[in-house]
């Protein structure tokens, strides 16, 4: 028993070693929806995403960034309502020594929305972890009579555990207060 008890007690003191140590785990924050015709636009800030290991992974010249998960969901009435629309956002940074700067690039869907250059850390920071108006959903489809919300998940970076096994860290889900579309479109399942 008491071998079973210590084996536990090293196990967790990896997991624990294992993790990035900082004090505050990343989260997000301020998740906001503004509908604008038929598409919602999204903003959000990631808290606490640029650790001392994400900015060293960065400046040493490695693609760095994060994924952010988002999904547009029919607020749910019975448990089997599934989600409407997903969509994943990808924002990465790379160092560049000839210019002295960061070159930061979005994606929706796998596809290259827009490149920046930025020059220190306060503006890579900004860059790479505050949101604003992003166009992500078409609400064309979808009855005004829907009340909708919008949920948002980071994946943050990677640990092992036990020294062995990559997982991902991930923020919790966070999610919107409810909106409708602006459809006059009858109402359907």
């Amino acid at each position: 028993m008491r071998s079973l008890i210590a084996v536990l007690g090293l196990a967790a003191a990896i997991v624990l070693a294992s993790a990035d140590g900082d004090a505050g785990e990343p989260a997000v924050r301020r998740l906001r929806v503004e509908v604008d015709g038929n598409l919602a636009r999204v903003g959000f800030d990631l808290a606490g995403g640029l650790t001392p290991r994400f900015v060293e992974r960065v400046q040493s010249g490695l693609p760095t960034g994060f994924v952010y998960r988002l999904e547009l969901l029919k607020d749910r009435k019975r448990w089997f309502d599934h989600g409407v629309e997903q969509a994943t956002f990808q924002v990465f940074a790379m160092y560049d020594a000839a210019t002295r700067g960061y070159l930061v690039n979005y994606k929706l869907d796998g596809k290259l929305v827009e490149s920046r250059m930025v020059r220190d850390l306060a503006d890579l920071e900004t860059a790479m972890t505050r949101v604003e108006g992003l166009p992500v959903f078409h609400l064309d489809n979808l009855p005004r009579s829907w009340r909708l919300l919008v949920r948002v998940q980071a994946d943050v970076g990677t640990r092992t555990l036990l020294g062995l096994l990559p997982t991902r860290l991930t923020t919790e889900w966070a999610e919107s207060s409810k909106f409708r579309s602006l459809n006059e479109l009858p109402d359907r399942p």
